[in-house]
């Protein structure tokens, strides 16, 4: 319970950060923001209700919602990556 309200928490440093980062496309950044938040919003019992409708029961949610962590922890790990390379780039010129 306590991680789930830290995670909670986080849509204000994210959408923070977007702001800093986004130069002269403030609002598009804000509006894409929320995209991906009402997107995940609306995936994640899609996925879970399929998993429940498939015949593998109400636990199989749980195992969902790993597989759509992991996604996401694996979509940070290639930007996360990329803005490694973008440095290092910006650095050797």
């Amino acid at each position: 319970m306590f991680l789930i309200g830290c995670g909670g928490g986080l849509g204000a440093v994210l959408q923070t950060r977007l702001m800093d980062v986004a130069g002269d496309a403030q609002t598009l950044a804000a509006a894409l923001n929320h995209s991906a938040f009402n997107t995940a919003n609306a995936l994640g019992p899609w996925l879970g209700g399929m998993a429940i409708a498939a015949g593998w029961g109400w636990a199989s949610t749980g195992w969902v919602g790993v597989a759509l962590a992991l996604g996401g922890f694996a979509i940070w790990i290639v930007a996360a990556i990329d803005a490694r390379q973008q440095q290092r780039l910006a650095l050797a010129e």
